[in-house]
């Protein structure tokens, strides 16, 4: 089953246009790695969508964060978070995002839905806190053409 939940994780990684994949997708700190990605939903298969209950349209995006413990925390355990933030367009207007816990056969993700005001690039600033662990700031943007 954990293998599963794995090959769930990467079809949303490998979701995303190469242009979004990056080595820094990802802050690595305390023993933990949070991964993160936001992309347009549009860009996701329909059966995932549908599995997530994520509208597929341009003018949409998700966010999807991961939190990994462990020495090696790519191929570490998932581990329980919580997590806030928002995100801001360019002109600096607040886009609130509410995270839902999403339990997979063992290993947890975080998504968000939001309005994507295109073109613009905005500015995710979230603080996730891993169960039993400090605060960890990850601040990210992705442009939307």
């Amino acid at each position: 089953m954990r293998n599963r939940a794995r090959l769930v994780l990467l079809g949303l990684l490998l979701t995303l246009p190469l242009s979004t994949l990056r080595a820094a997708d990802a802050v690595k700190t305390q023993g933990y790695a949070i991964y993160y990605s936001a992309v347009a939903t549009d860009t996701i298969p329909m059966q995932v969508a549908a599995r997530h209950g994520l509208r597929r349209a341009a003018d949409e995006g998700v966010v999807n964060i991961s939190v990994m413990r462990g020495p090696d925390a790519a191929r570490g355990t998932p581990v329980a978070a919580t997590v806030r933030g928002a995100a801001y367009t360019l002109l600096g207007k607040r886009l609130a995002l509410n995270f839902r816990a999403i339990d997979d056969a063992g290993m947890v993700y975080y998504l968000a839905t939001l309005h994507i005001p295109r073109p613009d690039t905005l500015r995710f600033v979230l603080t996730v806190t891993p169960v039993g662990g400090a605060p960890i700031a990850v601040d990210f943007s992705r442009d939307f053409p």
